[in-house]
């Protein structure tokens, strides 16, 4: 099975322009392969500081338009709801439309025609003008930014959920904030070799008909609150990885990525007010972002 897979059902997609900006399901392959986690049910709990009495609220989340998923449950309405500050992995805004779009093309003169094997080349050439985009349309994204582009359903209407959040976020007028850069996001991509990027584009068109079916499976362990059957169901899709790209995207993707976002969570929570939303599978497994705010003193609970 290939990691394309995992990588392009966690982007972020940032804008009209389609461009993704970044992970999310590829946390699970990485944490799959540690200890088993204690069972997680639920998708919004309740943080509390020990320290000031703050309390908060964190919300695993999947890059969904689906109605299933954006349909808010009333627990999770209402916590939004009652937070007068909303935090999220990196805000969609302007500034980082831009910069994704300069991070996924080549600026020094080659195209993707020029890395690409002849075939390769042709075959993800049908594949995007199936599906509407020109030749000049794609000419300079690096094969990285092709994954993307392909592994994730067509946008039917741009409603994704976390990007819900966001947009009710700002017209309430309620403070936002990223706990990560968008470059910071889009190195894990930009640094790898371009071996790697063309072997993880060939995978991803091997699979590109399978990909409904593990959309389904994740989106149902989500709706069932179980972060457990989540990472079991994105287990099942692993099958066989390079062991060295494994590695690297265990340490860059998930735990790298768990340790920085709790450690900028901690002032947030001790402010208390903060409705705090990430990818649902950076909550789970002892290296999880709940188990380190409860190391860091923070009491957490599940709500829904």
């Amino acid at each position: 099975m290939v990691m394309g897979r995992f990588i392009a059902w966690r982007l972020h997609r940032v804008g009209p322009t389609g461009l993704i900006a970044l992970l999310w399901l590829v946390s699970a392959a990485a944490t799959a392969a540690a200890a088993a986690p204690q069972p997680t049910v639920g998708v919004l709990y309740e943080v509390r500081s020990v320290a000031t009495g703050a309390v908060n609220f964190l919300l695993g989340t999947i890059h969904s338009e689906d109605p299933r998923v954006t349909t808010l449950s009333a627990p999770v309405q209402a916590a939004f709801a009652a937070s007068p500050r909303f935090a999220m992995e990196v805000l969609p805004d302007t500034q980082a439309i831009i910069k994704s779009m300069i991070t996924m093309t080549y600026t020094d003169g080659r195209t993707l025609r020029d890395v690409l094997p002849e075939d390769l080349y042709w075959q993800v050439s049908a594949v995007l003008e199936g599906h509407g985009m020109s030749e000049a349309a794609y000419r300079d994204f690096k094969p990285w930014a092709v994954v993307t582009m392909l592994s994730v359903p067509p946008t039917k209407t741009g409603a994704f959920l976390d990007l819900q959040f966001y947009r009710t976020a700002v017209t309430s007028q309620k403070q936002v904030k990223g706990l990560e850069t968008m470059e910071e996001q889009l190195a894990l991509f930009d640094q790898l070799g371009v071996c790697d990027q063309v072997d993880l584009l060939a995978e991803t068109l091997d699979s590109l008909e399978q990909l409904p079916a593990m959309f389904e499976s994740l989106t149902l362990a989500y709706l069932a609150r179980d972060l457990d059957a989540l990472m079991r169901s994105s287990r099942t899709y692993l099958g066989g990885l390079n062991a060295r790209l494994a590695a690297h995207f265990w340490e860059s993707v998930v735990d790298a990525r768990n340790r920085r976002m709790a450690e900028r969570m901690v002032p947030l929570l001790d402010q208390g007010g903060w409705f705090i939303a990430v990818g649902a599978l950076h909550l789970p497994s002892p290296n999880g972002i709940l188990q380190l705010l409860r190391q860091r003193g923070f009491e957490v609970r599940a709500v829904d």
